[in-house]
């Protein structure tokens, strides 16, 4: 899992799976990051081709954890297969989700 800034965006790309003992991992992250109100996170999941449902709770949490502390996270370039598990839980519909970095970025603005 790695990170990088764009102007005021948080990049944070996952691994090629998002389950239990990578979910802790992105937790253990994103909360670190917290500690600055406001924070942009974009999730990259372009290489991420495995989600279960602890990686789907750990996004949930972040979500929820983020915007108490007037900030948002987004979703950019996820794989079919975990559009489909997103799709099946139905949490796509609680996460803005885009097939670009570019376009993620630009609508935090």
């Amino acid at each position: 899992m790695k990170f990088n800034k764009i102007g005021g965006t948080t990049i944070l790309r996952t691994d090629e799976r998002l389950d239990a003992v990578t979910a802790l991992k992105l937790k253990t992250v994103v909360i670190e990051l917290v500690q600055e109100n406001g924070l942009r996170l974009l999730i990259d999941m372009e290489k991420t081709r495995f989600v279960d449902s602890s990686g789907c709770l750990a996004l949930l949490t972040l979500l929820k954890l983020l915007r108490t502390n007037q900030g948002d996270m987004k979703i950019a370039r996820p794989s079919r297969q975990v559009l489909n598990v997103f799709e099946l839980i139905q949490i796509n519909k609680l996460f803005e989700i885009y097939d670009s970095l570019e376009s993620a970025i630009d609508s935090f603005a």
